[in-house]
This record gives structure tokens, C-alpha cells and sequence, in this order.
């Protein structure tokens, strides 16, 4: 689905913030110091804390550039110091008379202090991006000056907007919670009066908080479980848990201006994860933070954006700042956890999903996060484990459930376990049975077990046809066609398959054998020596046997099989 116009617009200022004003040059700082040069290459690698420090030194330097003055305002605030930002925003509008992101700060601190007519007169003269947003900040300020009537008109005026639809009438739908007409609310959320309007994980959680207000908690209680099924993760949990013991729900999503107009900022975000400009959407997070702080929701996605912009010590420091107390806690956990792997920190990981493994042995998806670290780290025994535990938190196995029977597979195998193994296979290809990873990894597996090569070989092949461009598949369809002797096909296969992984000691290795098969002796001893070096590198070098490579360039492929007692080389009939 194409993004919508108005979306676009928003997406190019935040790439704009991102790149630009983190990344240009000043005139000024150009001649600078070590301290700027520092200060952008931190930028350029996501190091908002470094960045911040070494752009401030710079600054003292150059106190008058207003370029300089800009990166050091979009550095502390990507690394979440709003107030720093706020102040560098002052000073860059005395020399400046319209910056993009100096007004957003501007804007959000009349918000941040309830100043909603300074917001409006903000609203006048800057657009954050575009007819339709704008709108809905305006509406979000006249909702703190009390003037309903014409925020809901915006709200509705912004709906009218290409793509806008769902999104202005959820922020419409929350601003009649606040005054309490949660009957209009429900009515946008279910379709009653039209077609209902596209919810996400936070507008399920507010449409469950106003049927509550309405006093249908068993409803809510429904629509919960309809919504997100049986995988559904704490914070839902926890909900439900609430509503089944009759415990009050408060409707608490927004409460003021500020936190309406945080939530547009945050949505806004959310809607344009995927795209570019990973760096300014951070800053729109962090002011969505700034401007309402009990949104968690918004805390977790400026984390999730700082571990796809490689910056993961500040997103530990995001995903630390979920309170324990609150139910996004176990989804913090599971992020830190992986953010802390990314730094190498991988036994700190897995003692933090142990602990929360024990904090709440009731979740299935904490117990088999667990049993992926434990199996990365070749800890297969307590993998099995973990994904026995799991497994048996699933009510009734559904075809999604195809993984964590797989990965339990590996583990035994990975233990010498073949036949338990081979249960979990088999489970997970009942479940999905034409499921490529489970095919090609039991195809393989039998490839290189020497049984069963016809069967094996008609499971890569279906592998391949559901996925035609992956590299390691089509490997492993040239690797089953080397073993059953079909040479000239497997150098067909494998030629493809060093195309789409060129780096690749395995596959490189792999076309050395099959070019050594038909005769083409040269180009088999250029491969090798390409795996040794992809090896000597670190690609993959923990699944290939160097001293066995070099064995094949010193002796040839003949001789080695010979010591090894395998079967010659010899094309089958109909090859």
C-alpha cells in the first residue's frame, strides 16, 4: 500500500531533520576543530551522545553559526535531552526565522506547558508537515483551551485528507473520552455511524479503556481476546486480567493537550517506521515522549529506532526506562535483552531473559525468545528446554506455531538427537507443510547424513519454488544434486547460488566440489581458495573446515575423498 501524500510530506521533513541537520557542515565549522570533526562522524554513526558533546564543545567555538547551532540542537535531542534541545531552539530562531525542527520544539514546549494559545499562534505561522497534521495539532490545542466544538470539526477536517481517515478519527476518538462522551468514541471505533477506522496496538488498548467507561467489561474483555488472539503479549494480559477481577479502569490514554498532541507525533512515527529517515523519526518520538511521558508506547519505538539506526547503548538506556511496575516491561526486557546481545554482551541477555522467564513462566513468547538466545549460543540442551516449555504453553497448536517445533528440531539435532529431532520436524511441516526453512533444513540435513537423497532432494526443490531467490536454498538444491552424482546440474545451481551470496565461505566451497566433479580442476581451486579467504574473514568461518579446503587445493578432491573413504566421484547415467 502506497503512503499516503500527506505521510510523504511528513517523511521528507524527517529526513530532512535527520540527515541534513545532524549531518551538514556549518560554514562556519567548517574550519573548526577536532571537536566538530568528531562531532560528525559521531552523527553520521548514530552516536547521539558523543555527537551532543562534542558538537556543544564545537559550539563554544562558534557560537554564532546557525548551522552548528542546528546539529547540536537535533543531536541532543535524538539522544533524548529535550531541555538542551528546547534551549538551542531559542537561540537558533534569533538567527533563523523559520527552521523546521527549532519550530516543532518550540511548538511542543507551549504544548509541554499547557500553553495552548501560544500553540495556535505557533500553528499560524509554522506547518509541521503539512494541512491535515497541522489541523490536528490545532485541534489537540483548542481541546486545552476547552473549545470542543471546533476541535472536533478539525478533526473531522482533517479525516476528509488523502490517507488521513483512521488516523484523524482515532485522534477524534480520543479527544471525546477526555470530556467523557465515550458513547461518540465507541461509535468511531466500532463503524456505527460508518466504516470503522483501522486500530493499532495502542488503539486497542484505548477502545478496551472506553468500553470499560461505558460499563461493558466484558466486551472489552472480548474484543481483547479477538484482537490479539492467544499470543497476545503482558500489557494486554494484564489488561484482561484487570477487567476479569472487576478492578476499575480508568480512561487514561490522554488527559490533557499536551498528551493529545504527543500522541500525533507518535502515531505519526509509528505509521512511517518502515520507511526512510530512521533519524528525524527518532526526534519525533522523543518529543512524543517529552510531551506525554506515560506513553510507553512511544518510549519503546524511540528504542526500536535506535537499534535499527545501530545505536543500541541508548536504546538500553530507552528500554531501561520502562518502569518494572508497568505491564510493557516484559517487551522492554526482551528488547534490552537483544540490544545487549548487539554489543556483545550475550550472557548479560540471556541472564535477563532467564530472570524474566521466572518472573513470568506463563508467557510463551519470553520462554522461547530464551531458547533462541540459548541456541545461538550453541547452549542446546537448556534450548530444548526453554522451547519444551513453550510448546507447552500453547492451547492448540495453529499453523504460526511452525517455528518453535523447528527451532526445537535444531536444538536436537544440534545434540545428536536426530530422531527426536526429526518429531519436531515433522510436527512443524504438519503445522506449515510448505514451510521452505523446516524443508530446506531437513533436506540438507539428509544430504549430509547420506539418507534418503530422493526425498531430500524433493524437499529442497519445493523450498526453491517457494523461495526462488535465496541463496542458501538453491546451495543446498546444488549440494543434494552434487551427492546423487547430477554434477552438471548441481554447477548450474551452485553458480546461481554464489551470484546471490558471493561472500559465502560454504557456497564457494561448495561450486569448488561440483566444478572439481565435471573436470574444471582451475576454477575448482579458485573457489576454494575464495572460501579460505571469506573464511580468514569471519563470514560464516564457524560452518566451514578450512584445514579440509586447503587439504583440497593441496591434494585434490579425489584424493581426499579417497582418505576419507568416501564413495569416488562418478556421474550418474542420466546426468
Amino acid at each position: 500500500m502506497p503512503v499516503p501524500n500527506v505521510f510523504m510530506k511528513f517523511l521528507k521533513i524527517c529526513t530532512l531533520v535527520g540527515a541534513l541537520a545532524i549531518g551538514a557542515p556549518g560554514a562556519q565549522a567548517q574550519q573548526a576543530s577536532g571537536p566538530y570533526i568528531a562531532a560528525r562522524q559521531a552523527a553520521m554513526a548514530h552516536d547521539y551522545g558523543f555527537a551532543s558533546e562534542y558538537f556543544a564543545r564545537a559550539l563554544v567555538q562558534t557560537p554564532q553559526d546557525p548551522t552548528l547551532i542546528a546539529q547540536t540542537m537535533s543531536a541532543f535531542l535524538a539522544a533524548g535531552d529535550v531541555a538542551k534541545a528546547q534551549n538551542l531552539a531559542r537561540v537558533l530562531s534569533t538567527f533563523l526565522q523559520s527552521h523546521p525542527l527549532a519550530g516543532i520544539l518550540q511548538l511542543a514546549q507551549s504544548f509541554q506547558a499547557q500553553d495552548y494559545g501560544g500553540a495556535l499562534t505557533q500553528l499560524d505561522s509554522t506547518s509541521i508537515a503539512g494541512t491535515a497534521i497541522d489541523d490536528l495539532l490545532r485541534g489537540w490545542a483548542l481541546m486545552g483551551l476547552g473549545r470542543v466544538g471546533e476541535a472536533l470539526a478539525l478533526f473531522d477536517t482533517a479525516a476528509e485528507a488523502e490517507g488521513m481517515r483512521s488516523f484523524a478519527l482515532y485522534q477524534k476518538a480520543l479527544a471525546l473520552s477526555l470530556v467523557g462522551d465515550f458513547e461518540s468514541a465507541e461509535a468511531i471505533f466500532s463503524g456505527k455511524d460508518q466504516s470503522p477506522t483501522a486500530i493499532s496496538f495502542r488503539g486497542s488498548l484505548a477502545r478496551a479503556q472506553i468500553l470499560v467507561q461505558l460499563e461493558r467489561a466484558e466486551d472489552a474483555i472480548a474484543f481483547l481476546g479477538d484482537f490479539h488472539g492467544e499470543d497476545a503479549d503482558q500489557e494486554v494480559r494484564a489488561m484482561i486480567v484487570q477487567l476479569e477481577a472487576g478492578a476499575a479502569v480508568e480512561f487514561d490514554v490522554v488527559r490533557n493537550g499536551s498528551e493529545g498532541a504527543g500522541e500525533v507525533l507518535f502515531f505519526l512515527a509509528l505509521a512511517l517506521r518502515s520507511g526512510d529517515g530512521q533519524d528525524g523519526l527518532l526526534l519525533y518520538t522523543r518529543l512524543a515522549s517529552h510531551l506525554a511521558p506515560r506513553n510507553v508506547h512511544a518510549l519503546l519505538l524511540s528504542a526500536q529506532l535506535l537499534e535499527v539506526l545501530g545505536n543500541h547503548t541508548l536504546a538500553i538506556e530507552a528500554y531501561d526506562a520502562i518502569p518494572r511496575s508497568h505491564p510493557a516491561f516484559v517487551r522492554a526486557e526482551i528488547g534490552r535483552a537483544e540490544a545487549l546481545s548487539e554489543i556483545g554482551k550475550t550472557e548479560t541477555s540471556i541472564e535477563v531473559l532467564a530472570q524474566l522467564a521466572e518472573a513470568f513462566p506463563d508467557l510463551r513468547s519470553v520462554h522461547q525468545t530464551l531458547g533462541d538466545f540459548l541456541r545461538q549460543e550453541g547452549e542446546h540442551a537448556r534450548a530444548v528446554r526453554s522451547y519444551g516449555t513453550a510448546i507447552s504453553l500453547i492451547d492448540q497448536a495453529k499453523p504460526r506455531h511452525w517455528y518453535v517445533y523447528y527451532v526445537r528440531g535444531i536444538a536436537h539435532d544440534q545434540l545428536g538427537n536426530w530422531e527426536m529431532a526429526m518429531r519436531d520436524f515433522d510436527r512443524a511441516l504438519e503445522l506449515s507443510p510448505n514451510q521452505f526453512q523446516v524443508l530446506n533444513y531437513v533436506g540438507y540435513s539428509l544430504v549430509e547424513r547420506g539418507e534418503q537423497l530422493q526425498e531430500a532432494l524433493s524437499m529442497i526443490q519445493a523450498a526453491v519454488a517457494a523461495q526462488p531467490q535465496a541463496g542458501y536454498i538453491i546451495d543446498s538444491l546444488g549440494w543434494v544434486q552434487y551427492r546423487l552424482g547430477y554434477y552438471h546440474d548441481a554447477v548450474v545451481q551452485m553458480e546461481r547460488a554464489v551470484e546471490l551470496m558471493a561472500t559465502d565461505p560454504i557456497v564457494n566451497d561448495h561450486l569448488g566440489d561440483v566444478y572439481w566433479a565435471v573436470g574444471r580442476k582451475t576454477e575448482a581451486r579458485f573457489q576454494w581458495r575464495r572460501a579460505l579467504s571469506f573464511a580468514a574473514q569471519g563470514a560464516g568461518a564457524e560452518d566451514v573446515d578450512p584445514p579440509r579446503i586447503q587439504q583440497k587445493l593441496d591434494i585434490g578432491l579425489d584424493a581426499v575423498l579417497a582418505e576419507e573413504g568416501a564413495l569416488p566421484l562418478k556421474l550418474t547415467h542420466d546426468n
